[in-house]
């Protein structure tokens, strides 16, 4: 059985007051492939019984879900995570997540189609980082091209780990061409956490999201641009409970709470109606 760390502990370890009413929504969850380790960053391990337990464990009742960057087999993971929202409706969702230069762009176009429209994804991901892609260059076209054609937000890398394709400043240019585009900055490090919030300031479809934060910054980030273009992000099951954590010193009342994780991203990923419980 895949381990969740929260296992280790008491039923009463991480409960917060919000937990039985809130309903939080993760925005960024890798799922791993069974037996092997991602190509890029050597993670395994993060499969959908972790993802589930620490789900219950926060109080989290809805993940969207994407492959990691270096997955072996990427169209596999969007059938499992397809497979997964069957099993577990209202609770996962998907965001499609490839490498154009591994399938080129008309594959990688009916693919992300296909994701959307059949398979009832809510996002798409450019993985700057680990495929290799410059945001600004015109292989990156299609991820832009098909998130706005197909009307869901397109999930962006940022950070230090990644440069030179992971600096937010190189998606200036391209959310200025996509107004009508949402693009989610996945991560607000340190490095890079002023810039982010600077654009996301001047360029109203560029939304942050709370993974590989500290709180300063996201409180920074909420009191900037105001709780609803802020969201929840984890990356795995055990980083729900400090992300969740971090985000509740980061807000300044339960309302802007409740916005951060919750309400933005029925906004952003268009969920509304899709839950197990009313939105």
């Amino acid at each position: 059985m895949t381990q969740y760390p929260g296992d280790r502990f008491g039923s009463d370890v991480y409960q917060f007051g919000f937990k039985s009413n809130l309903g939080v929504i993760e925005t960024h969850q890798h799922l791993s492939e069974e037996a092997v380790e991602d190509r890029t960053f050597g993670w395994g391990n993060n499969g959908i019984d972790a993802i589930m337990r620490a789900m219950d464990h926060c109080g989290v009742e809805a993940s969207i879900l994407q492959p990691l960057g270096g997955a072996h087999d990427v169209f596999a993971v969007h059938r499992k995570i397809y497979e997964y929202s069957q099993k577990y409706p209202g609770r996962i969702f998907g965001i499609a997540s490839l490498n154009v230069k591994e399938c080129g762009e008309e594959r990688a176009a009916k693919e992300f189609e296909h994701c959307v429209k059949e398979l009832k994804f809510v996002g798409l991901k450019f993985h700057g980082f680990s495929h290799g892609i410059n945001p600004a260059s015109p292989l990156a076209s299609v991820y832009f091209e098909s998130a706005r054609s197909l009307g869901v937000p397109l999930m962006v890398c940022v950070g230090a780990h990644g440069q030179p394709f992971t600096n937010p400043g190189l998606f200036a240019e391209r959310a200025a061409m996509y107004p009508d585009l949402t693009i989610i900055f996945a991560h607000m490090d340190y490095a890079i956490a002023e810039t982010a919030i600077s654009l996301a300031g001047r360029l109203p479809n560029i939304y942050l999201s709370s993974s590989l934060s500290i709180t300063a910054y996201l409180e920074r980030a909420i009191t900037r641009l105001g709780p609803e273009r802020m969201m929840l992000a984890s990356e795995d099951a055990a980083g729900m409970p400090a992300e969740i954590a971090k985000l509740v010193f980061a807000t300044h009342n339960d309302s802007e709470l409740r916005v951060v994780l919750r309400e933005t991203a029925l906004d952003v990923f268009n969920l509304r109606g899709r839950l197990r419980s009313p939105a």
